[in-house]
This record gives structure tokens, sequence and C-alpha cells, in this order.
């Protein structure tokens, strides 16, 4: 039998912690001698809400939702034809909800960033943001299920949903949308991971930090 996995003690962790602070000034000491400028984390501000009233966060909640519905309106159009362009992989006599709408659905969920298909089945089928949804998108009779989102998605060509993803950013670059984020008349490209494995060790200067 293999022996129980023990927990740290409070004295490891501790070491560990301090292993990662030197690690951390000797990764930035070794940036400071090569030229590279070191900007420390922006701390979120110590204040309470702008918003006086209650009519004043109402008014910026529409400000917002609106400017999100205008861009929305404006590329779903071109993003739905494409996407009703894919194979469906499912039993044609199965099949309640078209493949747009259920890719549609699938979009809505990173949109309102549902974090499991359980909140978004929970969510998404509330009275009032059913009547919201409709309002935004008249076209939108009825929602399916996540698992069913989760069946299609299993067995359909992610290439085609990948490329209907990369002509939708050039789409948006030539409009002009990220124009406000040119560094030196060039576009960043930042990678985040979902923080699912982590280390202790800055064994690479192209490691992200927390």
């Amino acid at each position: 039998m293999s022996k129980p996995c023990r927990r740290p003690t409070r004295a490891a962790l501790k070491e560990l912690r301090s292993e990662k602070k030197r690690q951390e000034k000797a990764l930035n000491a070794k940036r400071r001698a090569s030229g590279q400028v070191l900007h420390s984390p922006t701390s979120l501000p110590n204040r309470c809400s702008a918003f006086a009233t209650v009519g004043e966060e109402r008014e910026a909640r529409e400000d917002a939702v609106s400017k999100k519905t205008r861009l929305l309106r404006k590329e779903l159009p071109a993003l739905l034809e494409q996407l009703e362009q894919i194979p469906d992989p499912r039993d044609p006599r199965k099949r309640r909800h078209k493949l747009t709408a259920l890719l549609l659905y699938g979009l809505l969920m990173f949109v309102f960033q549902f974090s499991s298909r359980r909140e978004t089945n929970r969510e998404i089928s509330r009275p009032q943001f059913m009547a919201n949804l409709h309002l935004l998108f008249p076209e939108i009779e009825t929602l399916p299920h996540a698992d069913t989102l989760f069946r299609l998605l299993r067995d359909i060509d992610l290439d085609h949903l990948e490329q209907a993803h990369v002509d939708l950013v050039k789409r948006l670059i030539r409009g002009k949308s990220f124009r406000r984020y040119l560094i030196n008349h060039c576009y960043p490209i930042a990678i985040d991971g979902s923080q699912k494995v982590a280390g202790d060790t800055l064994w690479a200067e192209e490691l992200l930090q927390r």
C-alpha cells in the first residue's frame, strides 16, 4: 500500500515562501542589471462607490450594456453566418435547436462569465434574464441546456471554431477596434493561465507571476 501524503508543516511552508522571495529578488536584480524597468502591480483603490444615487448606477450599467450590445449586434451576423457553415455532428432526427443557437449560447456563457454549466443553467433560465436577453436578441426564442452544448462541443470539429475566432479578431483589427491598445504601433499579446498548475520555482524569466 502506498503511504498517505503528509501535508507540509507550517515551518516548511514558511521556508518555501522565503525561498520564493529570494528567487524573486534574484530575478528582479538580474532584470535591473539588464536594463529592464520593473513595474509593480497596481493596487485596487480603497474608496467607496463613485455612484451617489441609484439612478447614476443604473445609467452607468445601461451605458455599459448598450456599448457591448452595439458591438455584438455589429459583429454577430458575420460570425453566425460563418458558424452556420460548420458541419453539424448531431443526429438530424434529434435536433431541437439550430447549430448557431447552440454556439451563441456558448458565446453568452463566456460573455457573462459563468463559471460552470450548472451556474449557466441556473442563471440564464431566470425569467428576468430571459426577458432582457430577448430584448437584445429578439431572434432567440428558447435556449438549450448546457449539457447539450457540451455534447456538441465534444463532437464538433474545433478547427472550424478556431478559424471563426481568428477571422473575428482580424475583422476587429481591420475595424480599428483595438486601436487604443497599440504599443509602438504593435498589438501586444497577453497569455494568461488558469492557475490550476502553479509552482514555487522561477526556473525561467518568461514565467507568469501572481
